[in-house]
């Protein structure tokens, strides 16, 4: 006999963790963090994660100076605006990336995962500054690790990332102007 609560939990797995679990057995790729989450859920009484299909949006602008070589004095500014789609844990995944002067690459690896029945969602990133001859270098000269951000559901929290070059004093840099959002 099936086991279904009103939130959709039966015999402690919900539907999103159950769809996601054939079709990665489909794929024959092992179902991740979406289905622990979920079945995590189960286990506080099927309060937490339960149903929530949460909106995770790190957006804002970036402004990223090489001052070094033929591309010295570069300025390159832009947006990000990446949205992932969660129901448990997403990632961690690579979000985004982009390059300047033809000798930096700057990404930002992150998680989102909710963390209450109330759909927050928590927010992990590290930001990383290489810089070399050319802009697929491997040499990792700034970095921000451990970022965490606690966003409730419908909210949005900013925070403002600084990346230095160590090498060359601080001359090459990047500021990212992050808004972390939880959106249904």
């Amino acid at each position: 006999m099936r086991n279904t609560n009103h939130r959709g939990i039966r015999n402690g797995v919900s539907r999103s963790a159950r769809v996601l679990a054939v079709a990665a057995a489909a794929l024959g790729v092992v179902a991740g963090p979406a289905l622990t989450a979920s079945a995590a859920s189960a286990a506080d009484g099927g309060t937490a994660l339960a149903g929530s299909l949460r909106k995770a949006v790190i957006s804002g602008p970036f402004t990223i100076r090489d001052d070094e070589g033929w591309s010295a004095g570069t300025y390159c500014t832009g947006e990000i605006n990446e949205v992932r789609w969660t129901d448990g844990t997403y990632g961690p995944n690579e979000w985004w990336r982009t390059y300047c002067g033809g000798e930096i690459r700057v990404e930002l690896h992150a998680f989102a995962q909710i963390v209450d029945d109330k759909g927050t969602v928590l927010f992990g990133a590290d930001a990383l500054f290489y810089e070399g001859t050319k802009d697929t270098t491997t040499d990792l000269d700034g970095e921000v690790r451990d970022l965490r951000i606690l966003v409730a559901a419908g909210e949005s929290v900013s925070h403002t990332v600084y990346l230095k070059n160590k090498e060359n004093g601080g001359k090459d840099y990047a500021t990212l102007e992050l808004t972390f959002t939880n959106a249904s």
